[in-house]
């Protein structure tokens, strides 16, 4: 299940960066807009919680069908009651400009989710360049013509549903792209993905894998608007200080750990030697490193200019406009210049 998990949210991320432009569809999509898909005996919804400039929010809800007593008349009933039967619920934000998931959270679990390449099918998407198929090289509607013959077929296209309602007449963009050869089951083969021409919804409502043994498919079979809510927000981690400062000749070096939603910090000392605790600003500069890593570098002169010698501090990060995920360390620290 997992391997399905996140697909389309990790989709999104990698049309954004390739000469496919999902951003003029996501132009007409709105929250609440929501798609459900079926696959594997598992229904899944979709649905667009949020658009800023820099970032969407996505949330995805499964269930096995045997969870399921009957498929419900509504979706937006069955999401107010919770999704009785679901065996995931997940939140994941992704940034925009630099086609990155930035947090994963299972409210099934309680608990964020961290996921790896293959898990997420991110990595490898990121790399996969993407054709429009032509309407000659497009899947036919019946038995094809005898060779010589002209191929007056009609152009296949999946069932569109709008609210329960099949629309009539409604036509797709094909694109393809190949799997590349990384040993698993999808390895070198075709994927081939249906957008609504129409840009009702800016994610597929079809994606067919053709393999030489069989077709696989993902298919929609329902979306709409307006989708209830039950959670608001994904849950946000708080920075992580990790090991322990680095002293150099002219600076002081604290290594972090935290989200890619947090791009800039205030830095305190905290003085802890009385009972009545005092708080310092510090001015500090940010270098960022691979993944989630990145460190805090401090002047010693600073440190000097600001700190009481033999006096015991901790440190308190605290992400701009996340005033609510601060992080203070355990341990004080004796100031010695």
């Amino acid at each position: 299940m997992r391997r399905i998990f996140l697909f389309f949210p990790l989709l999104l991320s990698f049309f954004l960066t390739s000469g496919f432009s999902l951003k003029e569809r996501m132009d007409q999509a709105r929250p609440g807009d929501y798609i459900v898909v079926e696959a594997n005996k598992m229904i899944t919804i979709l649905c667009i919680r949020s658009i800023q400039d820099q970032t969407i929010l996505l949330e995805e809800i499964s269930a096995p069908y045997q969870h399921l007593q009957k498929r419900p008349e509504s979706w937006e009933d069955w999401v107010k009651n919770k999704a009785p039967g679901h065996s995931s619920w997940c939140m994941v934000e992704i940034d925009l400009n630099h086609s990155e998931l930035l947090e994963c959270y299972s409210f099934s679990k309680s608990a964020w989710i961290h996921l790896s390449p293959k898990e997420s099918l991110f990595a490898t998407l990121l790399d996969l360049p993407m054709q429009l198929v032509s309407q000659n090289g497009r899947k036919k509607i019946g038995p094809p013509p005898m060779d010589g013959e002209p191929d007056f077929r009609k152009v296949w296209n999946p069932p569109l549903i709008v609210q329960g309602k099949r629309m009539e007449g409604a036509e797709f963009d094909v694109y393809k792209t190949t799997w590349p050869n990384d040993e698993s089951p999808l390895a070198n083969e075709e994927v081939q993905l249906y957008f609504d021409r129409a840009k009702r919804f800016p994610l597929p409502f079809w994606i067919q894998v053709n393999t030489a043994h069989r077709v696989a498919s993902l298919r929609a079979i329902d979306s709409g608007r307006n989708l209830p809510t039950v959670y608001r927000t994904i849950p946000r981690r708080v920075p992580e200080f990790i090991g322990l400062p680095l002293k150099t000749t002219h600076t002081l070096r604290l290594n972090l750990k935290s989200p890619k939603y947090y791009k800039t910090f205030e830095l305190f000392a905290i003085d802890v030697t009385h009972a009545k605790k005092q708080i310092y600003p510090i001015t500090h500069s940010l270098l960022n490193g691979e993944g989630e890593w990145k460190t805090v570098e401090i002047d010693l002169s600073e440190l000097t200019n600001v700190l009481e010698p033999e006096h015991r501090y901790t440190w308190l990060i605290v992400p701009i406009g996340h005033s609510e995920s601060y992080t203070e360390t355990q341990k004080p620290f004796v100031w010695s210049p």
